[in-house]
C-alpha cells in the first residue's frame, strides 16, 4: 500500500478537505405525509357482515341443539368467525374449512376444531372433485348426518353447482346452508334436490321467522336450509344398512 505521506511519517503536506455547503434555516420537507392509507370501514359493508354472522349463528345453533350435527364444511362463506361460532355451540363437533386454492399450507385452521382444505370454496367449478376429496380423505364421515354451508350468496345467473353430487354423498343424511339474491322462485329452487325445511327462504336478517310474519324492512338477501335424509350405511360390498 503507498504511503500518500511519502516515506517520511509526519503531517500531510496538503489536505484536501470537500468544501461544505453553506447552511441554511432548516425547511419542511416537501413530502407531506398522509397517514395510513386506510379507508374506514363501510357501514352498510359492516352491516351487511354483522347480519350473515348472526344468521350463521342461528343456523348453527338449531343444527347442532336440535338436528344433532357434528360434522359442519364452511364452503365458501363470505365472513369471518364460522368456525368459533360451531366450537361454542358444540364442543366435539368438527369443521372442515375450504380456503382457495394455494392458500391452505399457509393458512392457520381458524379454530383448534377446524381443519383448512384447499378447494375452490364457493360452489363452482370444481365442486365434484372437491367433494370426491371431502370423502376420500376422511375429513368428512358421509355415513354420518354432516351440514355443509354454502352460503356465499348466490345470483340468478349463478346458482350454487354440485348440490345433486352433494345430495347423493349424504348417506348418513345432513343439511345444506345457502344464501341468494336471486328472486324468491329462483333461490326456493336452488335447494334442490334437499327439501327445504320451515319456513323455506326468508330474508336472512329474521331468518328462520316466515317474511310474513316480520314487518321490518330486510337485507334483501335470501336464506335457508335444505335437508338430505338419511338412506343408511353402505357396506364395502356395496349393500346397504337400513338405519
Amino acid at each position: 500500500m503507498t504511503d500518500v505521506r511519502g516515506p517520511k511519517t509526519g503531517p500531510l503536506t496538503a489536505v484536501f478537505r470537500p468544501t461544505e455547503p453553506p447552511r441554511v434555516p432548516e425547511q419542511p420537507s416537501p413530502v407531506v405525509s398522509l397517514g395510513p392509507r386506510t379507508r374506514p370501514p363501510d357501514p352498510a359493508d359492516t352491516e351487511r357482515v354483522r347480519l350473515h354472522q348472526a344468521f350463521l349463528g342461528r343456523v348453527v345453533d338449531y343444527l347442532c341443539a336440535d338436528a344433532g350435527i357434528r360434522q359442519f364444511v364452511d364452503w365458501g362463506c363470505p365472513v369471518p368467525g364460522t368456525a368459533e361460532r360451531v366450537r361454542r355451540a358444540s364442543a366435539d363437533a368438527t369443521l372442515v374449512h375450504l380456503a382457495p386454492t394455494g392458500t391452505a399450507g399457509v393458512l392457520a385452521a381458524p379454530a383448534s376444531n377446524a381443519t383448512v382444505l384447499a378447494g375452490d370454496g364457493s360452489g363452482g367449478t370444481g365442486t365434484d372433485s372437491v367433494l370426491r376429496r371431502l370423502h376420500t380423505s376422511g375429513l368428512v364421515d358421509f355415513d354420518e348426518p354432516v351440514a355443509v354451508l354454502m352460503t356465499r350468496p348466490g345470483t340468478e345467473q349463478d346458482p350454487p353447482a354440485g348440490l345433486d353430487t352433494l345430495h347423493r354423498m349424504m348417506r348418513g343424511g345432513g343439511y345444506v346452508a345457502l344464501t341468494s339474491t336471486a328472486p324468491r322462485p329462483t333461490a326456493e329452487r336452488a335447494f334442490a334436490p334437499f327439501l327445504p325445511v320451515e319456513p323455506g327462504v326468508a330474508d336472512l336478517t329474521w331468518w328462520p321467522y316466515p317474511d310474513e310474519d316480520v314487518s321490518a324492512p330486510g337485507c334483501g338477501t335470501l336464506g335457508g336450509l335444505g335437508r338430505a335424509p338419511g338412506r343408511g350405511r353402505e357396506r364395502r360390498d356395496g349393500a346397504e344398512l337400513e338405519r
